[in-house]
C-alpha cells in the first residue's frame, strides 16, 4: 500500500470466531424487525496485537449474521447517530461524492462520517437499497436519495448467501475496511430438505485482507489510491485463525469481503505421511439457489481451485471424515492485483501476496454421528434462470483506465462515463436483456448489478493481453460457455483483462434506479460506478404487492431458483 509493513504476526496461535446470527428486536408492520448499530467500538485480531479500533455493526467485525426466510420480509433500521463526527481515516475530497459540489441538485452539507447500509444480492424497491446517495450522518443530515430509516427486503427470491455492507458515496472503500460488512442468508424449504450440514457444521468465513500500525491501528493509504492491499490474511475478524474441525462433513459459505483481492483457494495438507492428499471441495452455490450440479474442485476435479474476486460468494461441502488427526492450511494462489490468472508480474511486486490464509486440524474422533448428505451423491435443485433468447436488447459495457488530469489520481470508469452522468441504460420492467461486458483493461474487474440475479452466457478471448491461459488452466484463444461454478445465479461476475463476458439479465421486480458497478471499492469510488434505470409502463406493472402483504407465506419467485 505504500506504507510501513504490518507488525510480523505469528500465525494458527489463535481460534477461528464465528458470527452469531442475530436474534430480531421485535416484530414491526407483521414483520421482523432488526435494529442494528453501528459503533466505533476495539477488536482483537491477533493476541499479539494491541486491540483495534474498527466500526462495526452492533459493535462486530464481521457484523452478526441475519438471516431471513424465503417469501418472509425482514424489516432493518441501522442507527450510526452513535459515530464520531471524524472518520477513522483521511478523507480524500479529490474523490467525488465527498462535497456539495459533487451532487446534481442538492446543496446541503456533505459530513465527513456518513452511512448507506446496501444488502448486496437482493432484490428489493430502490428507496431500501442502501445506495451511495442514500446516506445519513450521525447527527441526521441526509443525502439527496435517502428516502427511509427502515428498509424493508422482501426476500422474495431464491435462498441466499450474500452480505449486508456501507455503500456510502465517497466513502465505501473506508468504511468497509472500517469495518462495516456482515453475511446475510436467505433460507429456504428446498434447501433444508437437502440435509446439508447444518448447525455448528454450517459456518461462514468471511475473508478480508488488512495491514496494521504498531499500536494495532489499521493501516490504509492516507490519499486515494487506486488498488490497495493488505499485508494480513483475516477470517471472521481473526488473523490467520485455526479451527477445529471433527471428521465429518461440514458446509461453509465463503464470503470475500475485501476491498480489492481476488483470492484462489486450495487446500494443502501439512502432514509429509498424506503425500499431498486433500479432500475435495464440493461447491453448491455461487450465491443465489444452487449451481447446476456438484462442482468438484480439487487437482483432478471440475476446477483445479476456487477463485473468488471481492464479493463473491461460495457455498461449499468438505468431508474430512478420511483426514481424522491431520492438519490442512487454507492456502491462496491469486497475486495482487488480480489479472485472471494471467502474467502481469510487473505489477505485483509493490504489493503484498497472501499465500496462506487459516489452517484446518482435524480431530480425531466424530463427537457425533454424520448424517449430512454426502456431496457425491447429492442432486441439486433444477434451476430455471433468465433464458437469453427472451432479450430484444443486447448492451455493451466497457471498462476503461485512465488518469484524472484534474487531481492527478488513476480513474477506472465504464463506458467511459461516471457516476453522476445521465442514465444511459432504461430496461424495462419484467424483461431479459444480454449484457456484453468487455475488458480491455489490465485488472480483472468483479462487475456488480443491483437488484437482479443475472446468468453468465459464455467469455470470449480478444485482443493482445499476453497469456491466454485462464482460470480454469485451458487455453482461452476463443469463446467458451460459463466455468462450471458460474452455472448458477450471480450478482458479481469476473471480467478478467482482454476478454468479454456475456450475461442474461431480468429485470424484476422493481422500477427505479440502482447502480452497477465494480466491486473492487477503490475502482467503485473513483468512478466506475454507472445507474441504470427500470421503467414501468405503469405502477400496476410492478408484480409484487406491498412487502408487508402475508409476511408469514413463503411465496414462490419467478426464476423458480431453490
Amino acid at each position: 500500500m505504500g506504507e510501513e509493513s504490518s507488525p510480523d504476526l505469528e500465525k494458527y496461535v489463535q481460534s477461528l470466531p464465528i458470527p452469531e446470527e442475530r436474534e430480531p428486536d421485535s416484530r414491526r408492520w407483521g414483520v421482523e424487525h432488526h435494529e442494528v448499530e453501528i459503533q466505533e467500538t476495539t477488536h482483537s485480531f491477533h493476541p499479539d496485537l494491541p486491540d483495534t479500533v474498527i466500526w462495526g455493526f452492533d459493535g462486530q467485525f464481521p457484523g452478526p449474521i441475519i438471516a431471513g426466510r424465503r417469501g418472509r420480509p425482514l424489516a432493518v433500521e441501522v442507527d450510526n447517530s452513535q459515530l464520531p463526527d471524524e472518520h477513522l481515516f483521511e478523507v480524500d475530497e479529490r474523490i467525488d461524492g465527498t462535497t456539495t459540489e459533487n451532487y446534481v441538485g442538492y446543496d446541503g452539507e456533505v459530513p465527513e462520517v456518513r452511512n448507506s447500509t446496501h444488502f448486496h444480492g437482493l432484490n428489493v424497491p430502490p428507496e431500501s437499497d442502501g445506495q451511495a446517495d442514500m446516506w445519513i450522518s450521525p447527527d441526521g443530515v441526509e443525502g439527496p436519495r435517502r428516502a427511509r430509516d427502515v428498509q424493508v427486503l422482501p426476500n422474495r427470491q431464491s435462498r441466499l448467501t450474500s452480505t449486508y455492507h456501507d455503500h456510502t458515496r465517497g466513502l465505501t472503500r473506508l468504511n468497509n475496511y472500517a469495518g462495516l460488512v456482515g453475511p446475510y442468508y436467505i433460507r429456504s424449504r428446498e434447501e433444508k430438505r437437502l440435509n446439508l450440514p447444518d448447525g455448528e457444521y454450517d459456518i461462514p468465513l468471511v475473508l478480508a485482507d488488512r495491514s496494521f500500525d504498531e499500536d494495532g491501528s489499521l493501516q490504509y493509504p492516507k490519499m486515494f489510491m487506486a488498488n490497495v492491499s493488505g499485508d494480513t490474511a483475516t477470517v471472521n475478524g481473526a488473523a490467520w485463525p485455526s479451527l477445529e474441525v471433527e471428521p465429518r462433513r461440514y458446509r461453509f459459505r465463503i464470503i470475500n469481503a475485501s476491498n480489492a483481492r481476488t483470492y484462489d483457494l486450495g487446500l494443502d495438507n501439512d502432514d509429509s505421511v498424506a503425500h499431498g492428499s486433500v479432500p475435495t471441495i464440493h461447491q453448491i452455490s455461487p450465491g443465489h439457489g444452487f449451481l447446476e450440479e456438484v462442482v468438484s474442485i480439487d487437482h483432478h476435479g471440475d476446477l483445479h481451485s476456487l477463485v473468488l474476486a471481492p464479493f463473491e460468494r461460495a457455498d461449499v461441502i468438505v468431508d474430512f471424515s478420511e483426514y481424522a488427526g491431520e492438519t490442512l492450511t487454507v492456502t491462496n494462489d491469486a497475486e495482487f492485483p488480480y489479472a485472471g490468472g494471467m502474467d502481469h508480474g510487473d505489477n505485483t511486486e509493490s504489493h503484498p501476496q497472501l499465500p496462506e490464509i487459516m489452517q484446518i486440524q482435524v480431530a480425531d474422533e466424530l463427537e457425533r454421528p454424520d448424517t449430512s448428505v454426502d456431496p457425491t451423491n447429492l442432486t441439486l435443485p433444477e434451476r430455471n434462470g433468465p433464458d437469453p433468447d427472451d432479450a430484444e436488447v443486447t448492451r455493451e459495457v466497457t471498462m476503461e483506465m485512465d488518469m484524472d488530469m484534474d487531481n492527478g489520481l488513476m480513474i477506472h470508469t465504464l463506458n467511459g462515463k461516471r457516476w453522476g452522468d445521465p442514465v444511459d441504460f432504461q430496461p424495462e420492467l419484467g424483461s431479459t436483456e444480454i449484457w456484453e461486458l468487455v475488458n480491455d483493461d489490465h485488472h480483472t474487474h468483479p462487475i456488480h448489478l443491483h437488484l437482479v440475479e443475472f446468468e453468465v452466457i459464455d467469455r470470449e478471448r480478444h485482443g493482445d493481453h499476453g497469456d491466454t491461459e485462464g482460470e480454469d488452466g485451458h487455453d482461452t484463444d476463443h469463446s467458451t460457455g460459463p466455468l462450471p461454478n458460474e452455472r448458477g445465479g450471480k450478482d458479481v461476475v469476473r471480467v478478467n483483462p482482454g476478454e468479454t463476458v456475456r450475461i442474461a439479465v431480468q429485470f424484476g421486480d422493481f422500477p427505479g434506479t440502482y447502480p452497477f458497478h465494480c466491486h473492487v471499492l477503490e475502482h467503485e469510488e473513483h468512478d466506475m460506478m454507472r445507474p441504470f434505470e427500470v421503467v414501468a409502463e405503469d405502477e400496476t406493472d410492478n408484480p409484487w404487492r406491498s412487502c408487508s402483504d402475508d409476511p408469514d407465506r413463503e411465496h414462490s419467485d419467478k426464476s423458480g431458483w431453490g
